[in-house]
């Protein structure tokens, strides 16, 4: 989708709610789970977005300076630690960079030019007449104490993911079937009858019968199963199966090499100091007092500036938002002062470089081993489809899965049981590429059928393909007798006089008594209810009793304990009284609850999917070193 079409929703409530969801989805994931030890540099990497311990810390300041805004003062690091500041900011790194990674791949961006013209209307920035003002765009950046690099770079990365969040939840108006259901799970209300039955009333009469039994394993099923197992055979078309087809040569990396080597390795960089005045004149002024010897930082000092304030950073020349700022900026020499710069958000400043880092481009050699695998991942998908119409070419001749393995040179791989989580009965798990969608694939399947291939999402470069073949389901449990016997032995209330449970409601559904009628029998009266909805209680009608009359209809008998002394209630869904018109108010609010539920589930689908396709790694050792843990999380 165009990027102004994503931005048309951007500006919408749900977009700021879904944002949100982007803490909450991803902690859906088990962060704890994807932590490895790995490399220097590189802090977290999912896909190929690489955080670095500089954006920890970048992050961890915003997310501390939110929680001190919510508790209403400034917390300390260990007092934000002590309140889950750590995960957080994990969290919050975790998600923007896998939205991120995705938004690279579908070649989403935010221009420069949109991304100035957003910072020019914002009020926050603008003068008493509405215009943008320079001197305010500065002082809110000291407030919250950022420099201008920082603030754009945040600025982009929330705009972007914002902007995707809120195509990917966004929903059509809510069904009005959902909207009448639940309206009508909410509102329902009924209306019970019932009569109190003593613990005194219902005497044990003996072991349980074989019928008696039988009707408690029918209703206890899914206790005494065991999950259903499959035998699967499979071969699986992967970048590495069609690794020797590629046919990468020498001159293919030299050429690749000479076409890319200005944008391989390192970027040269520096760091930039920067005072922003509010016009020309007053920058010609300072510009002349740095001139006669008053030093760059000393200068900002008596503007009231720390040093905080007019460092940028190390950075390169592209991550300067500023394109007239960064050229000016990379023409100066170590330590010297530029003239005044006016820059295109019409604030006007001076910068000064105090530390210039060479960029680095690698030989051929260096980046041989990169290139290579770049070119690797370009070929492979073209590859793994050849491979794929050779499988169904001599699927359709007539061979097994087994034997178009053998004749093409492919693993045929046998899963002797696994059942529908990828769990072998030693509570292992199998690994297979495009493992969800393959056990979807093995489940679906009758025994001795050869699948159709499955192709996952294809990712920023490859793809795989699976075929499974000859499922074989597993028996049901044949241990049951033993526990089931038990179980109906520690159940010897089931089996009662004639004021069971069992045989009460028995009776009053073959109409060979009435509610009146036992109560007659007790000496106790048929008591009513008022109206009650789902979440509802009453004197002796208790959570259990409520929600069991919600699945019976109208004159529909039960029975649930009443919480008085052991004993329990017989009752009767005396009159079910329907939910009243939705008032337009009401309306617009359960649609907007229904939407929201929608866009958590799209959502929540649209992480998972992320986390399939790139992978999330964490370097363990260098995160305990930043949270001062001193060990592995």
């Amino acid at each position: 989708m165009a990027l102004d079409t994503l931005r048309k929703g951007a500006a919408r409530t749900l977009g700021l709610i879904l944002v949100a969801l982007l803490v909450v989805s991803f902690a859906i994931w088990g962060i704890a789970d994807i932590f490895t030890g790995y490399g220097r540099q590189t802090l977290i990497e999912v896909g190929d977005t690489e955080i670095s311990p500089q954006n920890y810390q970048r992050v961890q300041q915003d997310v501390l300076r939110a929680m001190s805004q919510d508790a209403g003062r400034s917390l300390s690091l260990q007092e934000a630690r002590g309140a889950g500041l750590d995960q957080r900011v994990l969290e919050r790194l975790v998600g923007g960079a896998a939205v991120d990674t995705h938004a690279g791949h579908l070649g989403l961006s935010i221009s420069e030019e949109a991304l100035l013209a957003q910072i020019m209307k914002d009020p926050s920035f603008q003068d008493a007449s509405g215009n943008f003002s320079p001197l305010a765009f500065q002082s809110a950046l000291r407030n919250i104490g950022m420099n201008e690099a920082t603030y754009l770079q945040t600025l982009r990365e929330q705009s972007l993911r914002r902007q995707l969040l809120v195509t990917v939840g966004e929903v059509a108006s809510s069904p009005q079937a959902i909207v009448d259901a639940l309206n009508k799970f909410n509102e329902e209300r009924r209306i019970l009858k019932y009569v109190l039955v003593p613990k005194s009333a219902a005497e044990a009469v003996g072991d349980p019968t074989e019928q008696d039994l039988k009707s408690y394993y029918d209703n206890h099923k899914q206790t005494f199963t065991q999950p259903e197992y499959r035998k699967v055979g499979m071969i699986a078309v992967t970048p590495e199966t069609v690794k020797d087809e590629l046919n990468i040569t020498e001159a293919d990396l030299k050429s690749t090499y000479e076409t890319k080597k200005d944008t391989l390795g390192q970027p040269e960089k520096r760091r930039i100091q920067q005072i922003a005045l509010p016009n020309a004149e007053e920058a010609e002024k300072i510009a002349a007092k740095i001139a006669s010897g008053t030093d760059f930082v000393e200068a900002a000092k008596e503007l009231g500036l720390s040093e905080t304030d007019i460092d940028l950073g190390t950075v390169s020349k592209s991550e300067l938002a500023d394109e007239v700022v960064a050229e000016e900026a990379f023409k100066l020499e170590k330590d010297e002062v530029s003239k005044p710069i006016t820059g295109k958000l019409g604030s006007v400043v001076l910068i000064r470089v105090t530390e210039i880092t060479p960029g680095k481009v690698p030989t051929f050699e260096e980046a041989k081993a990169d290139i290579e695998q770049e070119i690797a991942k370009e070929r492979a998908s073209g590859a793994i489809f050849d491979m794929h119409d050779k499988v169904e070419d001599e699927l359709a001749s007539g061979s097994t899965l087994e034997e178009t393995a053998g004749k093409l040179k492919l693993n045929y791989t046998v899963i002797d049981q696994v059942d529908r989580t990828g769990r072998k009965p030693d509570g292992s798990t199998i690994e297979a590429p495009a493992q969800k969608e393959l056990l979807n694939g093995i489940f679906v399947t009758d025994a001795g059928i050869e699948n159709d291939p499955i192709a996952p999402a294809m990712k920023a470069w490859s793809g795989t393909r699976s075929w499974v073949s000859r499922p074989r389901r597993s028996s049901p449990s044949t241990r049951f007798a033993p526990t089931w016997k038990k179980a109906g032995a520690r159940k010897p209330r089931a089996i009662r006089s004639r004021f069971s449970r069992r045989k009460m409601i028995r009776d009053l559904n073959d109409g060979s008594k009435t509610l009146e009628g036992i109560a007659k029998e007790l000496g106790n009266d048929v008591l009513p209810t008022s109206a009650l909805k789902r979440d509802d209680i009453t004197v002796n009608v208790l959570p259990a009793a409520v929600q069991q009359a919600f699945t019976l209809p109208k004159g529909g008998f039960g029975s649930a304990a009443s919480g008085v002394d052991e004993g329990r209630i017989v009752f009767q869904v005396d009159e079910i009284v329907e939910p009243p018109e939705i008032d337009p108010r009401a309306l617009k609010q359960l649609r907007a609850r229904i939407g929201l539920l929608y866009s958590e589930d799209i959502i929540a689908e649209y992480f998972s999917e992320l986390e399939q396709t790139y992978g999330v790694k964490i370097n363990s050792q260098a995160l305990a070193r930043l949270t001062g843990s001193g060990e592995e999380p």
